[in-house]
């Protein structure tokens, strides 16, 4: 706390002192004392002086401010569907051949005729083979079993996700100081006998 005496009201005050002091003086020399040792009553008034003081106003403060959470998005990739295999069974394919087989084998057999002059000839003749056409059905492909897989089908989705949890901050206001004047007493005076010179 700061004080500052006004010099105007300190040299105010000591003159006022001397002024009191040299009325007594007059005061006593012109009164009735003979003979003997005098006295005059010498008063010193109080003195005072303003000073300047810091005073609290209004205390510091705390004050507690409640910051919200922050939340963001993301953008993450789901799968909607996974992937699958399965076994697809394709069948055998068939065609139909045409061959050529013996159906009987060449051969001599015993043939009798009657010639021209009416007699009977026999003699052997050679049958030769007799062949046919057969159809028959063949195996053009076989049958398989393929493994096929169907891919998996992802997804874009987006969610909500906290960034930044809810905090509290303090914010301090601080103290508010005023300057006031008073006064105050620098010499509270006196009274004291002082003895009187005769002339």
């Amino acid at each position: 706390m700061s004080r500052f005496v006004t010099k105007s009201m300190v040299a105010k005050s000591i003159f006022a002192a001397v002024a009191i002091t040299l009325g007594s003086t007059a005061a006593m020399a012109g009164g009735n004392c003979q003979g003997g040792s005098c006295y005059k009553l010498v008063v010193t008034p109080p003195a005072y002086s303003e000073v300047a003081e810091q005073v609290l106003v209004r205390p510091a403060q705390r004050i507690a401010r409640h910051i919200p959470a922050e939340y963001g998005t993301v953008s993450e990739t789901v799968t909607v569907r996974p992937a699958q295999s399965f076994a697809r069974h394709i069948p055998a394919v068939y065609g139909t051949t045409a061959e050529t087989v013996m159906v009987a084998p060449a051969r001599k057999v015993w043939q009798v005729s009657i010639d021209a002059h009416g007699h009977k000839v026999g003699c052997w003749v050679t049958v030769p083979a007799q062949y046919a056409t057969r159809h028959r059905q063949v195996v053009i492909r076989e049958a398989q079993v393929v493994h096929e897989t169907i891919p998996a089908v992802h997804a874009e989705r987006h969610r909500r996700v906290l960034v930044r949890p809810a905090t509290v901050a303090h914010d301090v206001i601080p103290a508010a100081y005023e300057t006031r004047h008073r006064q105050v007493m620098v010499h509270p005076g006196s009274k004291a006998w002082a003895p009187v010179r005769s002339y």
